[in-house]
């Protein structure tokens, strides 16, 4: 079993990931919570909170209840939630690489998610390029 030590110096991994909006609610209870509570909290502090709260108890002997591994486990089987979370990490991904302004990546979103056979996108011209 790992411990976890205050003070102990780790990397910081920063990720983009996209979020289940109930998940999301969750974070910002969560968020809204521990900075009540008096902490110095942020949206990465309550998403960490929350999850080595989950790590903890899988871990734990017995782990999670029953119901619990069978909530966890449904949602994998949701392949929609699981296509639209897929759908934004590739459109984060896309958007680091290329640059490309946070509008157009809405409507290049809107537009597959209205399954539209052809996209196409004008992206805007820069300054001294014709």
């Amino acid at each position: 079993m790992h411990t976890l030590t205050l003070g102990d110096t780790m990397p910081i991994v920063r990720k983009t990931v996209a979020i289940h909006p109930v998940v999301d609610s969750y974070i910002r209870k969560t968020w809204s919570m521990l900075v009540e509570a008096g902490y110095d909290a942020t949206y990465s502090t309550a998403l960490n909170f929350m999850l080595l709260g989950a790590i903890f108890e899988a871990v734990k002997e017995g782990g999670w209840s029953q119901k619990t591994r069978e909530l966890v486990w449904s949602f994998l089987e949701d392949e929609k939630t699981i296509s639209e979370l897929n759908l934004e990490d590739q459109l984060a991904k896309i958007a680091d690489k290329l640059s490309i302004p946070k509008n157009v990546i809405v409507e290049i979103r809107e537009k597959i998610k209205a399954r539209e056979k052809s996209v196409k996108i004008q992206l805007p011209k820069e300054e001294g390029k014709k």
